[in-house]
């Protein structure tokens, strides 16, 4: 067993395996290195932020360095970067306050993260990425009229609804016809295109900025020109795998090539949470999900292996939700499009419910999408309203995990309950309307 485990980034993914390593193995060594100031950090909660539901940036933490440090016996070290890692001496270089040292290790965690891309700069030009720049991103957009956001996906749309919520005139450039055109199909992209535009978004549909002018004030797209304050680009992130490039192998997504424990191509070094490669449960192939849940679990797998507590990181099935105002979208394993791109013959269904019984006040809309191949095995599901989404997506989640059919999710006994469901769960109608195609 390793009596000295280093662990590069202080993330969900890399405390998640230092607290597993010190549970399994408590006369060991664990030590952290983090180049911010916080661990164990939230950066989905950045546009909360910036829209103003709370200030504390210590809350950005599930626990602080000195939980870990006082409580777990985990030594944490903030604001120290790591400059080199030597994989055949099994040393690391790190740097804090110009001075520079060497660390030994027995086992290495990589838990990098990943960062945001940036095709643009300029000094009106922000990223919504992570925690420790959260209050210099909020102070900087706050007092502005109007800003551009480019990127239609999650973080553009949760950004988007932040700063319309302070008072903002904000224009939202995306690639596609529809925002998170790569993670819903077009039924539920159109719905919620319309909440966007009913709440005052400026869509701009397939016009992508080629550059910004006036160190971000004005957006140049193929055809026209938009002056704005600020603009805040949210096109995506990538794993910052910097640190390690030719050193590991890199798998097919650009992340860390992993096995099922978590091990990467080095012994003794394994890779975790957003800097590592996974493997789609649906469609068997490499996959990448930097999402919290994802990486909490890597953490824990790599950190149980690393102890000599044998655990299999299965994969994922691609659970994404996020929200505009009222409206929560969810998505889990493939959309239609997407299992038609990777070869399925794909069957669907989409069904328009409510929440309640129809005797029963408040009752709101859900739209619910499925997708299964012709063999009736379930692919996935999409789930959009302004309530009762998340339990809905989570129940396709397991059948997904569980390789169900079609059939076996109709048969999958749904709780009822006047006031918070109806009695032909909307999953379940889906799941019989494929069944009856």
């Amino acid at each position: 067993m390793p009596s000295k485990v280093v662990v590069i980034g202080g993330g969900a993914a890399g405390m998640s395996a230092a607290s597993r390593v010190r549970r399994l193995l408590p006369e060991s060594k664990v030590e952290v290195f983090e180049r911010t100031e916080m661990v164990s950090h939230a950066p989905c909660a950045v546009p909360y932020f910036v829209e103003g539901l709370f200030s504390d940036t210590s809350l950005f933490m599930t626990y602080t360095p000195q939980f870990f440090e006082e409580k777990r016996n985990i030594r944490v070290n903030i604001g120290t970067e790591v400059r080199e890692i030597d994989l055949t001496s099994r040393a690391i270089m790190v740097s804090k306050g110009g001075y520079v040292r060497k660390v030994e290790y027995d086992g290495l965690v990589l838990a990098m993260g990943a960062k945001p891309k940036m095709p643009f700069r300029g000094s009106r030009v922000f990223a919504a990425h992570h925690p420790y720049h959260a209050s210099e991103l909020r102070e900087s957009l706050w007092p502005l009229s109007s800003v551009a956001v480019i990127g239609g996906g999650i973080l553009g749309v949760e950004m988007a609804e932040a700063l319309l919520e302070r008072g903002k005139k904000v224009t939202l450039f995306h690639r596609g016809r529809y925002p998170l055109n790569r993670i819903v199909d077009q039924e539920i992209g159109e719905i919620l295109l319309q909440r966007m535009l009913d709440a005052g978004i400026q869509f701009k549909a397939g016009e992508s900025p080629t550059k910004l002018e006036d160190d971000g004030r004005v957006v140049v797209t193929d055809s026209n020109k938009y002056k704005v304050d600020a603009t805040v680009v949210a096109v995506g992130v990538e794993p910052d795998v910097s640190l390690i490039e030719g050193k590991v192998s890199l798998g097919m997504t650009g992340a860390v090539k992993v096995d099922e424990h978590m091990r990467t191509s080095v012994p003794d070094v394994y890779a975790v949470g957003d800097v590592a490669e996974s493997r789609n449960l649906v469609s068997g192939d490499p996959d990448w999900e930097p999402f919290a849940p994802v990486a909490n679990k890597m953490g824990y797998v790599a950190g149980s292996n690393l102890a000599g507590s044998p655990m299999i990181f299965p994969g994922t099935v691609g659970t994404v939700v996020t929200k505009f105002m009222d409206l929560v979208v969810a998505k889990v394993g493939l959309t239609e499009v997407d299992a038609r791109r990777r070869g399925f013959k794909v069957i669907s269904s989409f069904v328009k419910s409510k929440t309640r019984a129809r005797y029963y006040p408040g009752a709101k809309d859900v739209y619910v999408k499925l997708v299964a191949d012709e063999g009736g095995r379930v692919l996935g599901a999409q789930v959009a309203g302004a309530e009762e989404v998340l339990g809905r997506v989570n129940t396709v989640a397991a059948a997904l995990s569980a390789r169900m059919t079609v059939e076996q999710l109709f048969f999958v006994e749904m709780g009822y309950l006047p006031a918070v469901s109806v009695v032909w769960d909307p999953v379940v109608v889906a799941a019989r309307q494929i069944m009856e195609k």
